[in-house]
């Protein structure tokens, strides 16, 4: 699961050459946001709604990404740090009264130390003692969602969520101002996992996920950027659950049981782990598929689990390895 291909492409190039691969993917890059950008304008609701849908989850597949991809522990509780944020959000504003632009910094804030303290013992565990450990973590937190009457309204769930309040004389009430407050969140968040990853903080991140005992042998504290790259992730996702509860205006434990988690992680595989844009784009592809597949609900995992293998077979980097090899003429 290992993958630099959006790194390794340039090994051996020339400067000409590596600048032409950088100009074509700032190009791309900027058709993608203008193609974004336009969609409330021109589009259905529906077609809005799918596409802010896949903005929440390509935010929380590139948060994800920075912990396994960058990192290296397989983690499965993504998506109850996604369901923290979501909850903590809306009962602030619905119980509390705060306003929502006061919930939603809380909110990442709490994921992030909430991250740091479910990672501090549990990434001491290494390899697939981690990863279980984190998958049971993700059904704990859903089974207690589900069972906290008192709190979280169990089954019943949390309704008439309040919108974003205005700001600067833009109203959030509807679905296209909606829109664009998730998709300026999802550009901010991207920039800054892309920074991050790009930085010396990113290198030391990927010397530990290549080789831990190495990394610890030449002073690298290893448990501490472990933490912090897990923390940061979290916090991330709790501010895409927070907008996704006041997007919603409603919340339901089995919004995020198991299966959210799980999703998230098919999605940074499917895109290729350790290259940022492709969970981003994996992402995408995933929500669209599972989309156009709807007129067949009873075979929709079926044959998602299909395509899932086919890729994986054909190109275990996922859609940037497939992408590097054809930038690279490979056969």
């Amino acid at each position: 699961m290992r993958n630099m291909s959006n790194k390794t492409d340039l090994v051996g190039k020339s400067p000409r050459a590596t600048i032409k691969v950088k100009s074509r993917s700032l190009i791309i890059i900027g058709v993608v946001l203008i193609i974004l950008a336009v969609i409330p304008q021109i589009a259905s609701d529906y077609i809005i709604y799918v596409a802010t849908i896949a903005m929440l989850y390509a935010v929380l597949a590139g948060s994800y990404d920075l912990t396994t991809g960058y990192t290296g522990p397989l983690t499965f509780c993504h998506g109850a740090f996604y369901g923290v944020g979501a909850y903590t959000s809306a009962l602030l504003t619905l119980k509390a009264g705060f306003p929502f632009w006061v919930a939603f910094p809380i909110s990442g804030i709490m994921v992030f130390f909430f991250g740091m303290i479910v990672g501090y013992p549990a990434l001491r565990l290494k390899g697939h003692y981690f990863a279980v450990t984190t998958f049971f973590f993700a059904h704990f937190i859903y089974l207690v969602i589900l069972n906290s009457q008192g709190l979280t309204n169990g089954p019943l769930g949390l309704r008439n969520i309040s919108p974003p309040e205005s700001i600067l004389g833009i109203s959030f009430k509807s679905l296209q101002s909606s829109y664009y407050l998730i998709f300026v969140f999802g550009i901010a968040a991207v920039v800054f996992l892309y920074f991050l990853v790009n930085s010396g903080i990113g290198k030391i991140l990927v010397s530990i996920r290549e080789n831990d005992e190495l990394a610890e042998a030449i002073g690298i504290n290893t448990s501490f950027y472990k933490v912090l790259a897990f923390s940061i992730g979290a916090g991330i996702a709790g501010l895409t659950g927070s907008l996704f509860a006041h997007f919603f205006r409603l919340l339901h434990p089995t919004t995020f049981a198991w299966m959210t988690s799980e999703m998230v992680v098919i999605m940074a595989i499917v895109g290729g782990l350790g290259t940022l844009f492709g969970p981003i784009i994996g992402a995408g592809v995933v929500t669209l598929i599972l989309e156009l597949m709807r007129f067949a609900p009873e075979l929709r995992f079926i044959i998602w689990s299909v395509a899932l293998i086919a890729v994986l077979i054909i190109e275990p980097g996922g859609l940037m390895g497939i992408a590097g090899r054809i930038r690279g003429g490979k056969k």
